[in-house]
């Protein structure tokens, strides 16, 4: 696939409400996809699952022996979609759990560069970490049980092996879900037909048809989400799109984020001034009705409904922010679009309302949506080193103050708005050479 390809879920819906029959049939099937992820969980989510998660086929045969799906009576083209899901699932808190341990390591003040290399080693060697998670010894080939005998030459095996098996206790979380809003569907569990699909269902050569409001047919996994309350579903159907490569694009361009002002170009165009206003609505929302429903459990009438409004509040917060960088985008028009790293929430301050907008800021949905869109027209987006980007004056460098949302540097004199400022700041560091652009680079 060319490395261009962008990738994008589109959502089919149904054109009449779902039958309370014909729901449940799909829930039941939603339920035991659920049953099959747990299953791979708790059998495959701890330390002795290691040697199988890689690269899954022997979790795909030895799940296949265990009657499980005979059992359920769910049919394989959901079954195994649901293991390779779970599965999935496991490789990902594997990665979540070694890049705490490697933190932990790197801020780990005790150790030298050699039991720092030693770790780092075995935590990259897939077979070697295994052996020091089960307590033997490892055993590598090649030239790679040459390296292992220098790195650990250096160093004390025996106690940083069982810091290792320390951090992983303390960090590994089996995953586990509750959740049965949808399962998985190869394509040869659906077709589309009579403008609607039809689904395979745990009878024999039976299939429930679903009219859709479209006529788009798709050949390709796709998700089915249940709406039960509502008596709907979602087929979502991942695509690929190439991008469009639109003319007039050129320059360059750099920006700021803020929530007053989500974004501020180096020349002082303003785009979505409102934001404030929307992320408010939401953020006051959850904070004024969230704690009357905490007691309340998943299926009570009252929580229900503030989930509903919390939803339509994100909804509109997210059409806007799209709106808003779609806008932006069509009149700079650029080549290069360089933006910020922003740095992580904090909780410091005294006002708790704005406290909690600010920690709610949804900063990266902002910019996984401003990357996306920045491909989707050829658009080459470049991050910079964020700290320390608004308090330097972009005339002369040195450090200035903000007044009225203003920034004046009381070494020039410059007077200009806080966030073109900082934006101005962006663009100089955008184009320097990419070592200098971000220093946790080197």
């Amino acid at each position: 696939m060319p490395s261009e390809a962008i990738y994008k879920t589109v959502y089919q819906y149904n054109k009449v409400p779902i039958a309370d029959a014909d729901m449940a049939r799909l829930q039941e099937i939603a339920e035991d996809c659920r049953n099959v992820r747990n299953y791979v969980y708790g059998r495959y989510g701890g330390i002795g699952g290691l040697g199988k998660i890689y690269p899954g086929y022997t979790v795909q045969n030895e799940m296949t022996q265990s009657g499980l799906r005979e059992r359920l009576g769910l049919p394989s083209v959901y079954f195994y979609l649901a293991v390779f899901d779970a599965l999935g699932d496991i490789k990902s808190q594997w990665t979540r759990t070694k890049k705490k341990i490697e933190k932990n390591i790197r801020s780990n003040e005790g150790f030298t560069p050699e039991d720092r290399h030693y770790l780092r080693f075995v935590m990259k060697q897939g077979s070697c970490f295994e052996s020091v998670m089960s307590g033997g010894e490892p055993s590598l080939s090649g030239n790679w049980d040459e390296k292992y005998k220098e790195v650990s030459g250096k160093v004390d095996t025996h106690k940083l092996d069982r810091y290792l098996r320390r951090q992983v206790r303390r960090h590994l979380i089996r995953p586990h879900t509750e959740s049965a809003d949808g399962f998985f569907v190869s394509p040869k569990a659906y077709r589309y037909a009579d403008h609607g699909i039809y689904l395979c269902m745990k009878e024999k050569r039976n299939r429930l048809f679903i009219p859709l409001r479209d006529n788009n047919c798709y050949n390709r996994q796709v998700y089915v989400r249940l709406y039960p309350e509502e008596g709907n579903l979602t087929v979502n159907v991942p695509v690929i799109v190439r991008p469009k490569h639109p003319s007039g694009y050129c320059g360059e361009t750099a920006v700021a984020m803020g929530m007053r002002s989500m974004l501020v170009t180096d020349t002082g165009n303003v785009y979505g001034e409102r934001y404030l206003e929307y992320q408010s609505a939401l953020t006051d929302y959850i904070r004024e009705r969230l704690p009357r429903h905490r007691r309340s459990a998943g299926s009570n009438p009252g929580m229900k409904k503030y989930k509903a409004g919390r939803a339509r509040r994100e909804a509109a917060l997210h059409t806007y922010v799209n709106a808003e960088i779609n806008r932006m985008l069509e009149t700079e028009k650029p080549e290069i679009l360089y933006f910020p790293k922003l740095p992580s929430p904090s909780s410091a301050g005294i006002n708790r309302r704005i406290n909690a907008t600010v920690s709610m800021w949804q900063r990266g949905y902002i910019k996984s949506r401003l990357i996306q869109k920045c491909r989707e027209r050829s658009i080459e987006p470049v991050e910079v080193f964020g700290k320390g980007i608004s308090g330097e004056c972009s005339r002369c460098g040195a450090e200035g103050k903000r007044e009225n949302r203003l920034f004046i540097c009381p070494a020039c004199g410059l007077e200009m708005q806080e966030r073109q400022n900082a934006a101005v700041n962006v663009l100089k560091r955008g184009r320097e050479p990419k070592e200098k652009r971000n220093p946790l680079l080197l």
